[in-house]
This record gives structure tokens, sequence and C-alpha cells, in this order.
């Protein structure tokens, strides 16, 4: 019917095959390889400073807090202690 017959599925599939560069193909992949194994060493050495991130915050504002005085201190000791007679006497026991 046709004069021309259909290709067939194998036929396309070499013909494809064919118009690939696989040059091309082949030096990307290795240029996308050497940047993954560049960035994995990268991601091992950020990951624990972001883990720590929270933490050094907290030092951060702690080192920036306004210090107590140490008298203020020791003076809010001395009121809260309850204050006990001190008897130097020696105890006879007879």
């Amino acid at each position: 019917m046709y004069p021309y017959s259909y290709p067939s599925l194998l036929g396309k599939g070499l013909g494809l095959t064919k118009a690939i560069n696989w040059t091309a193909l082949l030096d990307g992949t290795q240029k996308t390889l050497g940047v993954i194994n560049q960035a994995i060493p990268i991601v091992y050495q950020v990951k624990p400073i972001l883990g720590n991130a929270k933490t050094l915050f907290k030092i951060a504002n702690a080192i920036n807090s306004p210090t107590v005085s140490e008298n203020t201190a020791i003076q809010n000791i001395e009121t809260t202690e309850p204050v006990t007679p001190v008897n130097n006497s020696p105890i006879f026991y007879i």
C-alpha cells in the first residue's frame, strides 16, 4: 500500500544512540561528580556549626548581659540566711 516501509522501533533506538554526543555527556557527568565530591566534605564541616548555633547565641547573650555585682550578691546571701547565735561556752554533763 505504501511505497516505503515504517522503520522499526529498534531502528529508531539505534539512530538515537548515534545522535547522542557521548563525549559531552561523560564530561558533564565528570564535572558534576567533581563538584559533589568537593561539596560533601564542606557539608560535614559546616553541619556541627549549624547544629551548635543555638548554643552560640545563648553564650553571646550571656556575655552581653549585665553582670550582677558581687556586693549585692553577698548582701542577698547574708539577708536570706537565718542568724543563729553562737554559743562558745562548754557544756558540762553531770
